[in-house]
């Protein structure tokens, strides 16, 4: 069975990471999370694993798009209300396609691994597990949109999903790790001076400026609410 850890070399997540306090709280945040998630994913049954990555996964995406959508009312009605647009997990995969937040094979890996918690979520043989044809096949699915995984060989669908499951998990912090850093920076900026074209009338060495300014202050927040 593969084993896949943060401080594997292949690990996006490190590269280029700096000792900065604000990339190492990142990285010590998303240890302690990987851990507790992989720990618990384990220890579930079959339908209890295929539902909690699931549900996790759905959370993880949520949590991307409140970090890169405005701070409003409005962004918590889209994710949280029973109409918002964006409550579903179907909406929240769609979504971070259209706007770019994930790559199509991650797309795809994210509407099989929806698949095969509705055959779980939907099926009450109690002896229904990733034995099932239609579930192996789904996890063989799931295992080959990543290319670093095509090669690898498991056991079991079971050990194929939790293999799929741990690599994927870790490309999404390497994802929103980029996101938060990187992509919303000059529309939170303009959002902050309530001036659409605040950003790119800076010039570029202003906008290191407003730009380190403003992640010192996210980060700041951050590290204030683990404390709280």
């Amino acid at each position: 069975m593969l084993t896949l850890s943060l401080q594997d070399k292949s690990v996006n997540v490190t590269n280029n990471i700096s000792n900065s306090d604000i990339q190492k709280g990142f990285l010590k945040k998303a240890e302690t999370r990987f851990d507790k998630f992989i720990n618990e994913l384990k220890q579930e049954s079959d339908r209890g694993a295929a539902i909690f990555a699931a549900t996790f996964f759905e959370y993880k995406l949520k949590e991307i798009l409140r970090e890169l959508l405005n701070d409003a009312p409005s962004t918590k009605n889209l994710l949280e209300d029973a109409n918002g647009g964006l409550n579903t997990f179907s909406a929240k995969i769609n979504i971070c396609l259209s706007l770019g937040y994930i790559t199509r094979n991650e797309y795809n890996a994210l509407n099989h691994l929806k698949k095969i918690r509705n055959q779980f979520a939907h099926n009450f043989d109690f002896q229904f597990s990733f034995s099932d044809a239609k579930i192996t096949a789904l996890c063989k699915s799931l295992k080959n949109e990543f290319k670093e995984l095509k090669e690898e060989e498991f056991e079991t669908a079971r050990e194929i999903f939790i293999g799929s499951i741990i690599f994927f998990h870790r490309q999404l912090i390497d994802r929103q790790y980029e996101l938060f850093t990187f992509a919303p920076i000059g529309f939170k900026i303009e959002e902050i001076h309530n001036d659409p074209n605040a950003y790119i009338n800076l010039g570029a060495n202003e906008r290191m400026l407003e730009e380190h300014r403003f992640l010192e202050q996210e980060w700041a927040k951050q590290r204030a609410n683990r404390k709280k």
